[in-house]
């Protein structure tokens, strides 16, 4: 639809008068008797009847005019939208479950120092947005990882429980006493063979599908197991325990795709975290 055929038709519905709609729209007479014709052979619909003094306003008329003024205002305030210094750059960003407040909390907040106008769409985690904070095991095949920061698993032992008392644990020494498992953590095995290493054999008490569930049991002095360390230090009803084992580590990190850096403001938070985490 043409936006200048609109143009007249709004003006003579207004002026009920070719003429005055010709001076209002600063054309000649023909013009807009033209204009009007080529908009009524468009839609198929008379919207004019002429005679001496004017025209007379047809029903399609007054149906279309609502939408003819809508249209028009909507295409007047299209440049005005991309002057506003308020325009902002969407950004589709998929979060892990079980990450740290501090982490997710961290990161936005280091972004918006550096980066204004971000429009954040917040979602689970999908190969389909933009980006993903996630732990590095959980990052989608072909996609691309940048760390950002490392986090050790502690162990963590139930206040009741007597290894509580001690200032250092001894490997060998959790042996026969319950443990909580989460085979689908990406530390799992790590943490299995720490004990294996050892010749001995763990006392499973439960097996758990995330890490807020083995927390729960952990809290209700269920057995002792290995966590994040950020992600257990809000709680409470365990203790945190120096072990003479090897230590294990997750990487938490952005996850994206190749073609997600084709949006400036992915691009910009991409290079930015990869001069700071270099440094």
């Amino acid at each position: 639809m043409d936006e200048r055929l609109l143009r007249f038709f709004v003006a003579v519905y207004e002026e009920k008068n070719l003429s005055r709609a010709a001076e209002k729209c600063f054309v000649s007479q023909p013009n807009i008797s033209n204009g009007i014709k080529q908009l009524e052979e468009s839609i198929g619909k008379t919207l004019f009847t002429r005679h001496k003094r004017g025209v007379e306003i047809k029903e399609e008329a007054h149906y279309l005019y609502p939408i003819a003024k809508r249209i028009l205002s909507e295409l007047k305030s299209i440049p005005e939208i991309f002057k506003q210094e308020e325009f902002r750059k969407k950004v589709v960003i998929g979060m892990a479950d079980s990450l740290p407040q501090s982490f997710k909390s961290e990161f936005f907040k280091m972004t918006s120092t550096k980066i204004e106008n971000i429009e954040w769409d917040v979602r689970n985690m999908h190969r389909d947005c933009d980006l993903n904070l996630l732990v590095r095991e959980w990052k989608f095949e072909e996609h691309l990882f940048l760390p950002l920061w490392k986090e050790k698993y502690v162990l963590c032992v139930p206040d009741e429980h007597p290894l509580a008392e001690q200032e250092v644990i001894e490997i060998k020494e959790l042996a026969g006493e319950p443990f909580i498992h989460c085979p689908p953590c990406e530390a799992h095995q790590q943490s299995l063979s720490i004990l294996n290493q050892s010749g001995k054999k763990w006392n499973t008490v439960a097996n758990c599908e995330t890490k807020t569930e083995v927390l729960s049991m952990l809290m209700a002095g269920l057995g002792i197991t290995f966590l994040p360390e950020e992600f257990v230090k809000p709680w409470s009803g365990f203790t945190i325990k120096n072990h003479d084992g090897p230590n294990s580590f997750r990487e938490i990190g952005l996850s994206y795709s190749k073609d997600a850096l084709e949006n400036p403001a992915v691009k910009e938070i991409v290079e930015m975290f990869s001069v700071k985490f270099s440094m």
